[in-house]
């Protein structure tokens, strides 16, 4: 009810700043309350009318016109808006009071002893409802600034929590002895192979870290990471997993947030069951340079259930991947103001939209 109130007293305020001075600079003198208190209660009670209209217009052009899809119409629709209603509250002033102590038909003279103090109400009023849009846009224009700086804060934290969570997968006990066990059974059998593999699990490491504090990275540098981590997961897959990276090197200097496609990769294989009979397969392919696509075979666990687009473990109840999508859903929404898209049906399929600029 604050509004209300708030409404009331401005409206009130105004009306009688505008009385005074329009009298004073009709007749020079300053108006006595107790021979005009029946006018002025009239003005003060049609101008919190013309108040209320405005606010309850300014509503439902919040709803029809929003300030953010078009500011210029928003602009002239509201200050017309409060050019009509005070324009029809002063012909009501006019004809429904005074013509009732001046008649207006049988004195000529009136238009002409009042003209000048009628022009000042209409510049006034019009300045007043010019002044009244601006204070409307800029509370706007603060609350979006506001809005967009705690979304700002939140992504940044949500990139920091992914981070820090791809460098807490990636330093897990269980991720090292696995890693430290390849490279001990590979060193004896293959050097080559286990030279690069070593390279490539530091090439994973030094991605999160140099990543770090970056919000955006170059797609070649996401897609390099992605194939070192494909490196490692192959040996411990062996045929059973496959990856195929098909993006025209024009899509190179385009831009992603970091461990996206990384991320998607690690959850195809962390929710599909991946054994000789069943190859997984992960494609990254371009679809008319507009959509980076991450799609996988799904091939359900026993101990997962898919509902909707999401994973539940029925063991637990709990939703898998969810988060992570959440994630980058949350990041793209933010650094190219588009949606991403999830398809789940024989196909676990992601569409990100491609950022060619900050």
């Amino acid at each position: 009810m604050h509004w209300i109130w708030r409404n009331f007293i401005i409206s009130t305020l105004l009306s009688i700043g505008v009385f005074y001075f329009i009298y004073h600079s009709e007749t020079g003198l300053w108006p006595v309350i107790e021979n005009l208190w029946l006018e002025l209660l009239i003005v003060i009670i049609l101008a919190n009318i013309g108040g209320a209209f405005l606010f309850f217009s300014n509503l439902k052009f919040n709803r029809i016109i929003p300030w953010h899809r078009n500011i210029p119409l928003r602009f002239l629709a509201e200050t017309l808006t409060g050019i009509f209603t005070f324009s029809i509250l002063l012909l009501i002033f006019v004809y429904g009071y005074i013509e009732q102590i001046v008649p207006l038909k049988e004195n000529n003279t009136f238009w002409a002893e009042y003209l000048d103090g009628t022009i000042k109400l209409g510049i006034i009023t019009i300045v007043l409802i010019y002044i009244y849009s601006l204070v409307n846009f800029s509370v706007f224009s603060y609350n979006q600034y506001a809005y967009v700086q705690i979304e700002k804060l939140s992504i940044e934290r949500e990139q920091i929590k992914l981070q820090y969570e791809a460098l807490k997968g990636q330093l897990n006990p269980h991720f090292l002895f696995n890693a430290l066990n390849t490279i001990s059974s590979l060193i004896y059998k293959d050097v080559s192979t286990s030279e690069d593999f070593i390279r490539k699990l530091a090439k994973t490491y030094q991605y999160i870290l140099r990543t770090d504090n970056r919000k955006l990275v170059e797609l070649s540098e996401e897609l390099s990471m992605v194939r070192a981590f494909y490196f490692m997961q192959k040996i411990k897959f062996e045929d059973c997993f496959e990856l195929e990276i098909k993006i025209p090197t024009a899509l190179y200097k385009t831009l992603i947030p970091p461990l996206t496609i990384q991320m998607l990769v690690e959850n195809a294989l962390k929710h599909n069951l991946i054994c000789d009979e069943q190859i997984l397969k992960i494609k990254v392919y371009d679809e008319d340079s507009k959509f980076i696509i991450v799609s996988n075979n799904f091939i359900q666990k026993p101990e997962l259930l898919k509902i909707g687009n999401n994973l539940i473990e029925k063991s637990h109840g709990i939703t898998s991947h969810k988060i992570g999508l959440k994630n980058i859903k949350l990041r793209y929404k933010y650094f190219a103001n588009k949606n991403t898209e999830v398809i789940f049906d024989d196909f676990f399929t992601v569409k990100l939209p491609v950022i060619y600029s900050t």
